[in-house]
């Protein structure tokens, strides 16, 4: 197995552009198709494992440093769902296209970049984004912009004063998509990958 050294990318958003967020949002919704973004639950589960059991097979790993088998693993979104951290897009039949864990979980390396307003209480009110997931039989169709909308929309209604996520700096359609979608480059960062082997 190829070892991945993860390099950060971290992202942020300010919200001085709260009104921005929303006004864009309104107007996007016209050209979604019918997706919907919701808190998962346990009735969901079958659905989430199928989404996942179809879905990753088909992510590259190199883009991602994602490890099959490791990382994501069915048994971490499940564990999310339980701590209402797991959301689904749903398409217009009700079949899972994308997923997202949302909470205020960061990395340790998070904490060593210079974000521009840096204290352990804004550090609490950010929204982190872990595994967010587009079916990648559907790429192009909207999914994960949809996905983000939603993300902004949650954080906003929850009083968080930044989103952040990262990705891999190879990684060059997440980065596009992020940057398109109002994120901003804050610096990079070593982590070990995913099954601590690098």
């Amino acid at each position: 197995m190829q070892i991945v050294i993860i390099i950060l990318k971290i992202l942020e958003i300010q919200y001085n552009k709260t009104i921005n967020i929303f006004r864009n949002i309104t107007q996007k919704k016209e050209n979604y198709m019918l997706y919907k973004v919701r808190r998962a639950d346990q009735n969901d589960h079958l659905a989430i494992e199928t989404f996942y059991k179809d879905a990753l097979p088909h992510i590259d790993p190199i883009q991602t440093s994602w490890i099959p088998g490791v990382y994501p693993h069915i048994s971490d979104a499940l564990v999310a769902v339980l701590k209402d951290e797991f959301f689904i897009c749903l398409d217009e039949k009700g079949v899972v296209v994308g997923s997202v864990i949302l909470n205020t979980d960061s990395q340790e390396a998070y904490k060593a970049l210079n974000w521009s307003k840096s204290s352990d209480e804004s550090d609490q009110k950010s929204l982190v984004v872990h595994t967010l997931i587009a079916h990648p039989k559907r790429l192009n169709q909207g999914i994960a912009s949809q996905i983000i909308d939603f993300i902004k929309m949650f954080a906003v209604k929850n009083n968080m004063y930044a989103i952040r996520l990262d990705t891999l700096v190879d990684n060059v359609p997440a980065r596009r998509l992020y940057e398109k979608n109002g994120f901003a480059y804050i610096g990079r960062y070593d982590l070990p990958s995913f099954d601590n082997q690098g």
